[in-house]
């Protein structure tokens, strides 16, 4: 489609007064420019953090010689006719102010050759004064340098942040339109040095290689995907094990738009939770594809901000697809199966929780076959996504973290954290199954309440009832406990007012029921100070072993924090 002039009327309706903040603005807008053009391949060249030197090369259809005065006016596009068009948009640029505002705040230079011309044509616009168009030698496409940007704005210069910084913007818009478009081959160099290179193939999964590396790559894995109504959710997402330090590697494109949604993140981190400790964030691209006129993206001049017709719709077809994906990438053996019984309580809390020992003789310790007998060392033999490695247990510190050797280096493991990621699964698959194992007291436990105890009790009785809670008004603020969880071995008095008493905060969890099954598990663990014999430890380790989710208890805290056989060896200089 020619370069046109936008009539009056749709130009007052779609301008945004466009402006370029940062050199990640420039190039998102140009290699956005380069896909609307139909490109397959796409070079991002850039030196000194986009500063000095930024060009985009790409294979597209091309412009016309006198369409290359055109393509630097504002309100000029060839990819919109009339406001109406906005309903029906494919494209990502629609304004015809991008290339505008860029050359008017750099030393701009546009080549572009179409398919049927023989040579290409040039212009050169010096902040904003454009020069003559003239023929140059070149290849089917479009160049695009940009030199000295904001050379003529000093304080907006000022502001830029130091080079690697704006080289991670600018790594980071690559990256989402290389996801977006897994059939274009995106090639990023910075200051001669390739930065990010995906191939074009088509396939989203050599896309992921290319932006996170095949190792991260392998740990993520395809959307199940969900249609509900007119929205569509695809795309892949990184299993707990491959979380980072912020959200910044996770995108979400709408109808192959890249954008920025709360909504849709919190949906997201929703799916993740009970699965990621706190500080953690997911990774990967959740796709949704959905009418044009159901969504609106002229919301922003970055057209980074999206309005929904029914955002709530949504994000709940985002949440699903991203959830029913995680649970069906867990490993699918399940917790180990402890017997509760009221007079034969479960190993690991017998063990953990007697007082004295020598009252009680402890059972044998239960090893799990594929663990190392004591002295050897453990198994070299990666463990399943997700997984912890079968440990070999060391000691104890302060009472309160497990030290243990793994096949790649050294283990700490908080004990309380740990023992409530266990209780919490058990409480859950229970909870799955045949309901929760209770406990009957042979006397019912006359507890007095807090007037706000008292009312959270009676919030909740439905989900304290389900986890094994059974207890009654016994006049005034008491009441009568006749039967608690069976993972509830000792102290009820503190572990039911404490459960009561997180339940009054609102608790952690996304469903009433949860909230209560997390707050049990937590205050039924044992406690940090509590000393641990090597027979306790291993059984502790042995059932987290197995747990679906054990880096993080049900409130998101880490269970474990890994040193690994490389990193001890830097602390001690020997690398």
């Amino acid at each position: 489609m020619p370069i046109v002039r936008l009539d009056e009327a749709t130009v007052r309706r779609i301008a945004a007064g466009e402006v370029v903040e940062r050199p990640a603005s420039v190039v998102k807008e140009l290699v956005e420019n380069a896909l609307d053009a139909g490109a397959r391949a796409i070079r991002v060249e850039i030196a000194a953090g986009g500063r000095e030197l930024i060009r985009v090369q790409d294979d597209g259809c091309g412009m016309l010689p006198e369409e290359l005065p055109l393509a630097v006016e504002r309100h000029t596009t060839s990819k919109l006719r009339d406001f109406a068009d906005l309903a029906r948009l494919t494209t990502y640029g629609f304004r015809g102010e991008a290339l505008a505002a860029i050359s008017a705040v750099s030393d701009f230079e546009i080549a572009s050759r179409p398919p049927a011309s023989g040579h290409g044509a040039r212009l050169r616009v010096r902040f904003g004064k454009p020069g003559r168009v003239e023929p140059v030698g070149m290849s089917v496409g479009t160049i695009v340098t940009v030199r000295d940007l904001f050379a003529t704005v000093p304080a907006r210069r000022r502001f830029l942040r130091q080079d690697a910084t704006e080289t991670a913007y600018i790594q980071r818009v690559l990256a989402a339109l290389a996801l977006a478009r897994p059939d274009v081959r995106v090639e990023f160099v910075v200051d001669g040095r390739t930065a990010l290179a995906t191939p074009g193939s088509g396939r989203l999964v050599d896309a992921l290689a290319g932006v996170y590396g095949a190792e991260t790559a392998a740990s993520i894995v395809s959307l199940e995907p969900i249609e509900s109504g007119e929205i569509a959710v695809h795309g892949a997402i990184g299993l707990p094990a491959v979380a980072r330090a912020n959200r910044q590697s996770l995108f979400l494109l709408v109808n192959g738009r890249w954008i920025e949604s709360r909504t849709l993140v919190a949906a997201i981190e929703q799916a993740y939770h009970t699965l990621l400790m706190v500080g953690r964030y997911p990774i990967g691209v959740v796709a949704v594809s959905l009418p044009p006129d159901r969504v609106d993206v002229n919301v922003h001049p970055t057209k980074r901000e999206v309005r929904f017709a029914d955002e709530r719709a949504v994000a709940a077809a985002v949440h699903e697809a991203v959830r029913r994906t995680l649970l069906s990438h867990l490993p699918a053996q399940p917790p180990p199966t402890v017997t509760f019984s009221p007079l034969e309580p479960p190993v690991i809390q017998r063990r953990l929780l007697v007082a004295d020992p020598s009252r009680v003789p402890p059972p044998p310790p239960v090893i799990s076959p594929a663990a190392p007998a004591p002295g050897e060392a453990p198994s070299s033999a990666p463990p399943a996504e997700g997984r912890l490695p079968i440990l070999r247990v060391l000691g104890q510190v302060r009472q309160s973290y497990i030290i243990a050797e793994g096949p790649d280096g050294m283990y700490l493991i908080d004990q309380h954290a740990a023992h409530e990621r266990i209780l919490l699964e058990h409480l859950l698959d229970q909870l799955a199954t045949r309901g929760v194992e209770q406990q009957r007291l042979l006397e019912p436990l006359v507890l007095e309440l807090t007037p706000q105890q008292l009312e959270t009790s009676v919030r909740y009785a439905r989900e304290l009832r389900e986890l094994g809670w059974e207890m009654e008004p016994f006049g005034g603020t008491s009441v009568a406990v006749r039967a608690v969880p069976a993972v509830v071995q000792r102290n009820i008095e503190r572990v039911l007012t404490a459960v009561l008493d997180e339940l009054a905060t609102g608790g952690r969890g996304t469903t009433p029921l949860e909230r209560v099954a997390i707050s049990t598990a937590c205050h039924s663990a044992i406690r940090a100070g509590q000393e641990l014999s090597l027979p306790e430890m291993r059984e502790l380790i042995r059932q987290l072993e197995q747990c679906q989710a054990p880096n993080a208890c049900g409130h998101g805290r880490p269970t474990v924090v890994h040193l690994s056989t490389e990193e001890l060896e830097r602390h001690f200089g020997r690398r």
